[in-house]
């Protein structure tokens, strides 16, 4: 059975970029950051522009579901390169409607079709809603790693 949902990769000319825009300003609110459309829409721009990030709109009956951004990434020992999905948000009253499994297999599919070797993300440990979706989708944790990070000057 079909999701009626309709997939598509935003560019940055897209007429699909409002939605997107629009989808991750609700993204960013959702975690506490600010909702300046015109820098949001900018960065998007900029990011899928120099092909930074890849950005994928769930739609349905017109209206906008979900978005996924995902950021190519050289896998330098295997000299090839994996996606690393940075962002998922399907809008909070379109949850559990299917979204985030469709939006997932359009990123699978559309990694494969570009030669990515995998798909990975992080997500925080306590989001269980988004672990729970990722593990029923097939995604597995990868022992052996650990996940750190470095603050730089500029960051605050």
């Amino acid at each position: 059975m079909g999701t009626g949902l309709e997939m598509a990769e935003v560019h940055a000319a897209s007429p699909w970029m409002p939605d997107l825009v629009s989808l991750f300003t609700c993204y960013r609110r959702h975690y506490g950051q600010p909702e300046d459309a015109g820098d949001v829409r900018d960065w998007l721009a900029s990011q899928l522009a120099s092909g930074g990030l890849r950005g994928f709109l769930a739609r349905r009956d017109g209206a906008p579901r979900g978005m996924a951004l995902v950021a190519p990434t050289p896998a330098s020992l295997l000299l090839g390169h994996f996606w690393q999905l940075r962002d998922l948000y399907v809008a909070d009253r379109h949850r559990r409607e299917g979204v985030g499994r469709a939006l997932l297999a359009h990123v699978r599919d559309a990694a494969a079709a570009d030669g990515a070797l995998r798909v990975s993300l992080t997500t925080e440990a306590d989001n269980t809603g988004a672990l729970t979706l990722y593990r029923q989708f097939g995604f597995e944790p990868v022992d052996g790693y650990t996940s750190m990070s470095l603050k730089t000057e500029t960051s605050g």
